[in-house]
Formats: structure tokens, sequence, C-alpha cells
């Protein structure tokens, strides 16, 4: 006989946590449901919390510093050997170094900026000339790759206003040196500040300058203003590298794999998109039924959105002739202020097109040549593809040029067609890409156009979604993958995922099924993430306030469910849902509200067991009696059975619950709650359908071996089913406070399983057709079960012996110092400020040495230490290591010592010879346990915890506890982390754990002392 349950595992995917669940499951027997085990995976989140930054952008924007000044010092070493060749001056004359003095030594010099002033009025000697042409080659002056992107940044519009200021002195001057020299003569001012840009100059008028003074040291004699010179030094001066163009980084097709994906504002990808929402969005009868949009309903709306960008869903209405009793599903064609309720008839509700590239190209073409020719070229939509894709894929005003040039505008004349490239290459900036190519879009289109959805259309082209290769461990992803996921949080939390299921496997074996919940953090970007948190704290300032309310009307704090009750009853204006358009007879007196019990009840609009709705939006506030009549039915059923005004109510919901969302309004008003309606919403409240959730669904399903047949052996769970099955299993309200919370959830996600859903949802149809008045014993026969006896205890048993797994931090990454330079004799930084930075304490020991000694910095992160221990007395020291360590021949071998000398300075730090054994290195988030002594004023612990720094002062370490809770010794900080600091140096002893995904721990009894982790380049 086969085994008579599945085994399954339940994943909690966050953005820097997954929990995770592996149980038993027999859906004829809950005697054989079991918790195998469960765990939790803590990683870093990839990108900076406080802006959603990439983790890699200062390490980007140092590279890109240091390119451009690599750049510099090869064109000014190129520029050099130029003088050198022509000049008659040798390398002494130019390199410091070579000689105590060049023509650049600051004494007894004539300011360069005069000399630039006089180059056009006397002639100049080599080295006057030599330095001239250095100092306009050093600030080469301001020039953009795309004239376009200036319109738009608020820092080069700031740079134009000076440089069309700067040209209106040219009238009164021969070049922009002079007029600069001439009109700061008396400040000496000529250096841009911070935010003052009056001063800058753009990369023409330094050509300018160049172009008269050759001119004019031709004229005075000089024999080196030859046009020979002049075209080298410009050469080397005003070469700037071209913005590569992004061809190179445009993933291919889904379909057509030899194909590249098409510009996001191609005519066709915008149509695609336009046509997508559009299929989507049905026409809700007078009857509640619903239907799509017509062929020729769709041909008349793409029409309509080529005539505007976002059309009014009024206007749509009168462009496909809907009847005045049909109207969109879900939306409103007005808007409704969020405040009163209000219909706001002035501002219809628009619906928003994708055609955004398209009428960007109108409004230049007719600009710039007139409507008659925009008409002619609309109509060429292989052309529209092919400007938008040009401008998306070119990312200088050259190379676009070149592009341009090799379309065919066979509608315009010679003239017309420079005159529209030109305002085009001023007026358009494309970027981004869809994942379909042109080629695919033109095979999909004409069976959208008919009226299939984009599902429907692929399979009528015939192409079928590459389902990948399946295998019994789940694979990494791969470059195109890697290309698709722009998000680098869900790549990380994709990764960590892989390694738990793969840890899984080896350890419990194949799975039946796997479902999984994503928190709904990493399913937004982080501005959507921010926005959330901002309306949390709005919510949490609104709850205090309806709180602070109830305190005041009733004289004491909420409990239970009146909170909920009484907000409701506010919301809803003291108004019964179900009879307050019948006036007093429905209206909810306060007194009674919270002092009789079974007065008034909180009531499912649509029923719970048909719609698994637990939402706020499906809640609210009626008498009781009206619950008991209501029964398992929705509004419009109950009205219908006893034959009550719809009519009326309707006129009620709309203009007297004013305080009411969209959401809510439309719960109460619905007719038509038929079959499909339910499953509907039941999918909607069980399954989680956003992109994320379906993306790693179906990378899971399309490349894992899984035992169970069937295709819904992968399911992503909504947040709020999970929630809803907590507190109807009886496990109680989550507690965020420790990392072990995400297990809790993995644990009941696991047992969401189909057969679960349904009993849950019969149960809860049983317990709606209960009137209040019925006993309590009977009522308890419908309870909701569990899916195995003890179900808390035996959640609580299995997260007690949990060991939540950190993933450890040995990627050695990050400056090697920071940015501000210090005198290594006053260890004062050079700023001009009236409190100089200075090194002090232990600081001066922990430095980096820059120029051959002339300077010092600080050091930058601290990314490993290592411990050693004295071979006699057995203390132990700590050894720490920077990044610029690990660029070193030979490691740092000086451990931190604490304390000063009598004269104030600080200690020097203990040297590791021979009389010291390395014990091992310990990196970010790597498991320590610690044996602590007993003293006379203090029992032996036994510490156990994750490394996160060490004090450079005092050679303490900082721990924090594996689950994020206050034992042992652990406290809380203002970030919520429970940590603990420990100096190590007289301590029983200390040891190093590895700790696999699963949280399993082996020690690390041997380790060699590594050089370095870093990858050679």
């Amino acid at each position: 006989m086969g085994k008579m349950y599945q085994r399954i595992l339940g994943l909690d995917i966050g953005i820097a946590s997954i929990g995770w669940a592996v149980i038993d499951y027999s859906k004829e027997d809950a005697t054989q449901n079991k918790i195998i085990k469960s765990g939790v995976r803590i990683f870093t989140q990839a990108e900076h919390p406080k802006d959603g930054s990439s983790l890699a952008l200062p390490r980007r924007l140092a590279r890109g510093a240091r390119r451009t000044l690599k750049r510099k010092r090869q064109r000014m070493k190129a520029i050099k050997r130029l003088f050198i060749e022509y000049f008659s001056l040798t390398e002494g004359d130019l390199f410091v170094g070579k000689t105590d003095k060049t023509i650049y030594s600051k004494k007894g010099r004539v300011d360069v900026w005069q000399l630039r002033a006089e180059a056009v009025s006397r002639v100049l000697n080599n080295e006057e000339f030599a330095r001239v042409l250095t100092h306009i080659a050093k600030r080469r002056g301001y020039k953009s790759n795309r004239k376009v992107e200036e319109k738009s940044d608020s820092e080069g519009k700031k740079v134009l206003g000076a440089i069309e200021h700067n040209v209106t002195l040219l009238k009164e001057y021969e070049t922009i040196g002079q007029a600069i020299y001439e009109t700061t003569k008396d400040t000496g001012i000529r250096r841009n500040k911070e935010k003052d840009y009056s001063h800058s100059v753009s990369r023409e008028m330094l050509l300018d300058e160049v172009e008269v003074i050759f001119k004019k040291q031709s004229s005075f004699g000089n024999t080196l203003a030859t046009d020979v010179i002049k075209e080298k030094y410009v050469e080397i001066a005003f070469s700037q590298k071209d913005f590569a163009s992004v061809d190179k980084m445009v993933g291919k097709c889904t379909f057509e794999k030899d194909e590249l994906r098409a510009a996001k504002r191609t005519y066709s990808a915008e149509e695609f998109v336009t046509l997508t929402k559009l299929i989507n969005t049905k026409i809700e009868l007078e009857d509640g039924s619903y239907r799509r949009l017509t062929k020729e309903e769709l041909e008349k709306i793409i029409l309509l959105c080529r005539q505007s960008e976002k059309p009014s869903y009024i206007k749509i209405r009168e462009t496909i002739g809907l009847e005045p009793t049909s109207k969109f599903k879900n939306i409103d064609e007005y808007e409704i202020d969020k405040k009163t309720g209000e219909v706001l008839k002035k501002k219809p509700v628009k619906f928003v097109s994708a055609f955004k590239g398209f009428h960007t190209l109108r409004k230049v073409v007719e600009k710039t040549l007139s409507k008659t020719h925009w008409h002619n070229i609309s109509q060429d939509t292989k052309l529209l593809d092919e400007i938008a894709t040009v401008f998306s894929i070119h990312k200088s005003d050259e190379k676009i040029q070149e592009a341009l040039s090799d379309l065919e505008f066979s509608m315009l004349n010679e003239n017309e067609t420079e005159l529209l490239k030109e305002a085009l290459i001023a007026s358009i900036n494309f970027d981004q890409f869809i994942y379909l190519s042109l080629k695919a879009l033109d095979k999909l289109l004409p069976h959208m156009r008919d009226g299939k959805r984009y599902d429907e259309a692929v399979t009528a082209v015939g192409y079928e979604k590459s389902s990948g290769t399946k295998a019994k461990f789940l694979r990494a992803l791969n470059n195109d993958e890697q290309k698709e996921l722009t998000n680098p949080v869900v790549k990380r939390a994709i990764a960590q995922t892989r390694k738990v299921i793969n840890a899984l496997i080896r350890e419990y074996g194949q799975f039946d099924s796997v479902h999984i919940e994503l928190t709904r953090e990493i399913k937004k970007s982080h501005k959507d993430r921010k926005k959330i948190e901002d309306g949390q704290k709005e919510y949490q300032k609104f709850k205090e306030a309806v709180v602070a309310d109830f305190i005041e009307k009733f004289g004491r704090e909420p409990k239970g469910n009146e909170l909920l009750k009484f907000r409701l009853w506010k919301e809803q204006d003291g108004y019964c849902a179900y009879s307050g358009f019948m006036g007093e007879k429905g209206y909810i007196k306060p007194e009674k509200l919270i002092s009789d019990v079974k007065y008034a009840e909180i009531d499912h609009i649509l029923p719970y067991s048909r719609s698994l709705d637990d939402g706020l939006n499906n809640k609210v506030l009626c008498l009781a009696k009206e619950n008991q009549n209501k029964k398992n039915r929705t509004p419009f059923e109950y009205f219908n059975e006893i034959n009550r005004d719809w009519y009326s109510y309707e006129i009620f919901v709309n203009n007297m619950l004013k305080n009411l969302n969209r959401a809510k309004r439309q719960r109460l008003l619905k007719k038509n709650f038929d079959e499909n309606s339910e499953k509907e919403f039941r999918e909607r409240n069980i399954r989680d359908t956003a992109y994320m959730a379906r993306y790693i669904k179906n990378f899971i399903e399309n490349n894992l071996e899984l035992r169970g047949e069937g295709k819904n052996n992968v399911v992503t769970i909504n947040g709020t089913l999970t929630n809803m099955l907590r507190h109807n299993w009886g496990v109680g309200n989550k507690s965020r406070e420790t990392h072990l919370h995400h297990a809790v959830d993995a644990i009941i996600i696991a047992f969401a399983t189909q057969s679960e859903i349904q009993r849950l949802s019969t149960l809860s149809a049983k317990r709606d057709g209960f009137a209040y008045e019925k006993s309590k014993e009977k009522s308890k026969k419908f309870k909701f079960i569990p899916p195995m006896e003890n179900f808390r205890d035996e959640v609580q048993k299995s997260i007690d012996e949990i060991f939540v797994s950190n993933s450890p931090r040995r990627k050695v990454t990050g400056a090697a110092h920071e940015a501000t330079i210090y005198s290594p004799k006053t260890f004062i930084a050079n700023k001009k400020s009236d409190k100089p930075s200075i090194l002090a304490g232990s600081s001066r020991q922990k430095t980096v040495v820059l120029n051959g000694g002339k300077s010092l910095a600080k050091n930058d992160t601290m990314p490993r230490v290592d411990i050693f221990q004295h071979k006699k007395n057995g203390k132990y020291y700590v050894v720490p290591l920077y990044v610029s360590d690990f660029v070193k021949k030979e490691l740092p071998n000086k451990a931190i010592v604490q304390g000063k000398n009598k004269d104030g300075t600080p200690k020097e730090w203990l040297e590791m010879d021979e009389n010291y054994q390395f014990k091992f290195s310990l990196f970010k988030d790597e498991l320590v346990e610690i044996q602590t002594k007993k003293t006379a004023s203090k029992e032996a612990k036994n510490i156990v915890g994750y490394f996160v720094s060490a004090h450079s002062g005092t050679g303490a370490i900082l721990l924090k506890s594996h689950d994020n809770s206050e034992l042992n010794g652990f406290k809380r900080n203002s970030s919520n982390s429970c940590e603990i600091s420990l100096g190590i140096q007289n301590v029983e002893y200390v040891k190093k754990y590895q700790v696999d995904a699963l949280g399993n721990r082996r020690e690390v009894k041997q380790e060699q002392r590594i050089m370095t982790t870093k990858k050679k380049r």
C-alpha cells in the first residue's frame, strides 16, 4: 500500500528572510498530519534601506571617478608630449618630480588667466603658450551627449543658464578666457562653488578660444601657432568617449529567441500594452453579468487613443456607444472625493493608454512640420517602430544622427527630413524594453485586435513558453533571467530560496508540492514600499484617534472587536449597513453598541464562505437581527428574498454612506454573485497572482522535479489567507519581534491545501447559517478545526527547536579608505573649516598610508577579524582586517590593545608573534560561541550569536542573537536588533561554527589563515 500523505514544503519569502516548513499532510486522515521541521534563513537586503539605491552604487561612482581621472591624466601626458615634440621643452620643464622647478611652478609666475587674456594682444613665449593650452585642456567645458537630457535635469538647466549668460559676455570680449579674467580681476574668484554655476562655459566656447588664440598668435609671428599643432592639440584635449549604445545589453525575446526585445516606446509595443489593458477590461451588464470588448469596440478605442493619450471613460463610452444600463467593471467614470464621498462631475476618470511615445512623436512632428505630415507618418507603423528603436538604443546625439540617416522618410522631401531629424534629436529621449520582439508582436497583434487575450493569442500563434528542464535540485537563474529580473532584492531572495530548497531536498527528499507566500514588500519597488510604510504610519495615527474617541465616548479602552465595531459605526454615520435607509429604524444607538453584545454585529458583505474575503472592505456593521436574516447571502440576494426596496437602498449607499470607499460600496451594491464571481473572489483571496509571485511559482514549477501529480503542485498563497488561517486555527497573533514568526507563517502556508480551504469554507457557510440566539453548545460543533490535533502546541514545539540560519557575508567589497585625507604629522585633515577633522585615539592606528607616506586616510569598513590565542596563558586577541588590508602582500598581524599611555596617546597594538596561535577568522554573520569565566560577582555564561563587528578601541566583539530575542543577555537596540558586546581576552573559550541554510551547526576545528577572499581581476 502506497503512502497516505503528501510531503509539502511551505515557504514564506521576504526581502531579507525565508521561513520554511516541511510537513506531511493527509487529505483523508488528519491523524497522519505532521510538522516534520521548520526553520528560518536570514540574509542581508540587496539595497540600501534608506533610499533603495543599489549596494554597488558607491563602488560604481568611485570607479567612474577613477576612470575620469585616469583619462584626464592620459590626456595631459599626451599634451605635454606634444609640447616636448614641438615647443622645444624638456620633460624636466613639464613633469613634476623630474626637476625642482617646472613651467607650472607657482613662484614668480604670471597668473594663467592673465596669460589667456593677453594671448589675443601679444605674442606668448613657448612656456606661456604651453601654460595657456594646458589650462584650457584641464577645464574642457560643458558638453552633453544628449541635449534633450539637459532640459529635464535641474542641475543641467542651471549650468545652461550660466553658459547663456557668459555667451553675452563674448559680445564685449574676444575669448571666454579674456572675458572671465577681465570681469573677475577684483575678486579673483573664477571657480564654481556649490550651487553656483556662474563661471560655467561650454566646450564650443573653449574651442572658439583655441581657434582665436592660434589665429592671433600666428598674426603676432608665433611660429608654434600652426594648423598642424592646433589640430593635434584639439584632437587630444577635446576628444570625448561616446556613450555606448545599449543594443548589446538588450535581452532576447521570450518566444523568438534570436530576436532582440522591442523598445517600450515602439508603436507595436504601445499598441500591445494598450490592447492588453482593454481586453482585460470588462463591461458589467444590467443583470450583473460581464462581457469583453468586441473587435469593433477595440478598434474604435485604439483610434481614440491615437487622438488622445488619456481619453476619459465617458469619451470611450460615447465612442463605442455603450448602453446606459452597462458600465465598466470596477471603474468609476468620475473621481470621488475621498473625504466626502461626493462624485466630482468635473473630474472624469481617464483611461491611461500606453501611447506615450506615439504622442511624443506627434507633438514634435506637428510643431516642426504640420498635422498633415504627422497624418502621413503615423500611417507607417514600421517607421514609427524604427524611430523609437533608434532613440531607445543609442545614447548620444551623434550616434542617433547616424542611425536616423539610415531610415527611409519617403513621405518627406530632403529639407523636411533634415528639419524633422534635428527636432527629434532635440526633443526625444526614450529608454526601456519589453519582453517581446517586434517579430513576435507582429504575429500576436492581429489576434489581439480580434479580442483574444495575450495567452489566447500566444496559443493561436503556436508559441509555447519554455518550461525549462526539470531536475531534482533547483538551478540558478541563467543570464537571460538575470537580465529579465531587474530588482536586486528579488534576485537575492530567489538565490537564497534556491539554497534552502536544495538543502531541504538533500535532508528530506523530494516534495509532492510547494506552497509559497511572498511578503507584499518583496513584490513592490522601494518607492512603493515607502508608500506602504507611510500609509501604515497614517493608519496608526488614525487608529490612535479612533481609540481616543472611543475612550472619550465610553470612558474606557476598547476590548476585542469593540474598536472595529466603533470604527465601522463611525464610517457608516451610525446607520445599519442594510436597514439604515429606513431612517430611525436602522439607526444603531451608540449607548447600546458596546453595552449589548447581541445588539449589533460585524458582517461580511459577500459571505465569507463564498468569497473567502476577510478584508476590511468586506466588513460592515449591522443590527444583529439583519445579520441573522441575511445569513449566507449577498445584500442583493437578501433584499430580493424579502422584497425590500433595492432602488432606495442604492440611493442610500451612494449618497448617504459617503465615508465608504469605492471597493466597499461596490460589494454592497453587487447584484451578480454567481459561481463564476465566487470563483473569481475566492481565487483572488487564496492565490497570489502578483507578477513576482507568478514568476517565482513558474520558475520552481518549470525547473524542479516534484513527486505529486497534477498541475497545482506549486501554488502561491495570498497573505490575507495566511492571516485568516492563523486566526481560525488558533495560532494567535503574529509577533514580529523575533525572526521565528517567519517559520510560523511557513507552517500555516504549508497546511493551506485546497482541502483545508474547502473545509474552512464549508464550516464558514454552516456558521453563517446560524442565528445569534443559538446555544453556545450547538455553535461549538461548527468551530474551525485546525489541520492536526493540538495544532498550536505542535507549532510552538517546532519553532522552539529552530536555530535561525544567517547567510555569512564573506565577500570583501567597498572603499579601501574614507575620503578625508590627513597629514601624517599633525593628523589634521586639510579642510578649510573652523573645526578641522582630527585623527585621535585608536583612529591613528587604523589608517591607510597614501602617496608614499605623504598623507593618511581612515580605514573604511572592517569585513573580518582574526582571532588569536596566547599559547601559554590562553588569552584571546582580536586582529582587525579592513578592506585595504586585502590588497596587501601580507595581512596585518597586530591585535587591538585597550588603554592609553601616560601621555594620553593610545597604546601600541600587540604583535602576534610565535607565542600566539591563530584560531580562526570571523566574517560578518558567522556564528560564535563564547564561554565566560565565573567570577566573584558574575556567573559563567554561554553566549551564542552571530558576529557583527569588533570595537577598534577595546577589542570587544559585538554579537547578535540568532532569533532576535532578548534571552541570555542580548539587549534590543534602537534598530530592533538584539545585540551584546563582549570582551573576549579572558574568557574560557571562543568557538566558531559553520551554519548551513537549514540552521544545522558544525564546529570549525581547524582553519588556515587565508590572505584574501577578494577575486582577482
